[in-house]
Parts: C-alpha cells; structure tokens; sequence
C-alpha cells in the first residue's frame, strides 16, 4: 500500500511539474506574442507617425504647388490680357494705317483732279485772254471804245458783270483757278466828271494811286483790266 501510495504521489508531482510546465511555456508563449503585438504596435505608431508626417510634408509642398500654380495662372492671365490688348491695338494700328491710306488715295486723287481743273481753266483763260487782246487790237483799229461795248466783250469771254445804280458796280468771277465760281467787285462813283472808289472786295493795295490815274487817263475800260489782274495776283498769292 505504501509503495502504491508513494506511486501516485510521484506520478501527482509528474503531472503537477508537467502542467507547470505547460503553464510556464503557455506563459512564455503569452509574453512572446505580447512583446510581439507590443513591438508591432509601436512599429505601427511609427509607421503612422512617418505618414503622419510625410502627410504634413506632402500638404506643405501641396500648397506650395497649389500657390505656385495660382501665381502661373494670374501670370497666364496677364499675359493673355496683354496679348489681346497688344492684339486689339495691331487690330487698330492696322485700321488706322488702311484707314490713313485709303485717306491719303483720296487727297491725292482730289488734288490730281485739282490740278487738272486747274490746269484746264489756265488753258481756258489763255485763250480767252488771248481772245481778249484780239478784241481790244480790234478795237483799237476800228475805233470802239464805248463802255457798253467794252463791258459786253468782258462779260462775254471773262465771266464779268456791271450792276447799274447810284454808283456802277463791276462783278468778276472765273478770276481764281482754284474757285472760278468766287466773285470779286469794286464799285466806282462819277462825280463832276471825276472817279471815285467806293467799295472794293477783297482790299487791294494802292488803290488811291490806281483812281488817280484813273482821273488822269479817263480810261474806264484800262482800269477795270488792271483791276481785274490785281484781284487775279491777289487770288494767286493769296493775299490783297
């Protein structure tokens, strides 16, 4: 009985050291994969950590991107701006050239037509200056020297008029190339067989020296040729 009992006490002690035993590695086992989800979770922190800051790193850089793309887009625009305006004023330098152009065609065709309405009406009144001076050697030659004669013949080639009242007004025109249609006059009073100038337009100069010679000469028909060439110098110059 002794033996038998001393039997099942070892085996007691056997099983009791086997189930430590199993404790202690169940334990160590515990401690392991503790360590193990310990270390994995301050791995984990790490890891988010880094991300965390990498995160940070990558928003930082991601605004200074995003900034950066803000300034290119405003420079973008400015530059857009600039080249519409640049190309709005190409656009009205263009225009203003073909504008000035088109202008400068047109005066150069009016003073071409100008000049060969001038030209022609130089051509006219040489012949009928020429016309002019046959009639006064006709005149001459034959004798007539009656105002109303002489009136007729100026009125006929020299577009010249004489309007009859208190005082005799004489009327020119075709007397400027350049405006045939521009009328020029002088009115003279008689009195006691003596000239007098009442109104001349435009003013010439020398005019009391022309009536005094008027007075002196009584030759009507050659002071109103002298009058019609200064108001022919006048118009030429410009000036009385």
């Amino acid at each position: 009985m002794e033996v038998a009992h001393g039997e099942g006490a070892a085996d007691l002690r056997r099983y009791m050291a086997a189930r430590r035993a199993a404790c202690d590695r169940r334990i160590a086992h515990g401690r392991e994969r503790t360590a193990a989800a310990a270390s994995a979770f301050r791995a984990a922190i790490l890891s988010a950590r880094s991300l965390a800051e990498g995160n940070v790193a990558h928003r930082e850089k991601l605004n200074r991107l995003k900034d950066q793309l803000r300034g290119l887009e405003a420079g973008l625009a400015e530059a857009m701006s600039a080249q519409v305006k640049k190309g709005s004023e190409c656009k009205l330098t263009t225009e203003s050239i073909s504008n000035a152009t088109t202008t400068n065609e047109q005066l150069r065709s009016l003073v071409s037509d100008q000049r060969a309405r001038r030209d022609e009406y130089a051509n006219v009144i040489s012949h009928q200056l020429e016309a002019v001076e046959a009639l006064e050697a006709n005149f001459d030659v034959v004798g007539k020297k009656s105002l109303d004669e002489a009136i007729m013949w100026y009125s006929k080639f020299l577009g010249f008029r004489v309007v009859a009242g208190e005082a005799v007004k004489f009327v020119f025109n075709k007397v400027d190339m350049q405006s045939p249609d521009n009328e020029y006059m002088f009115c003279i009073k008689v009195n006691n067989d003596e000239y007098s100038l009442i109104e001349c337009v435009p003013l010439l100069k020398d005019l009391e020296e022309l009536v005094n010679d008027l007075n002196r000469s009584n030759d009507l028909f050659r002071f109103v040729r002298i009058m019609r060439a200064r108001f022919q110098a006048a118009a030429t110059k410009g000036t009385p």
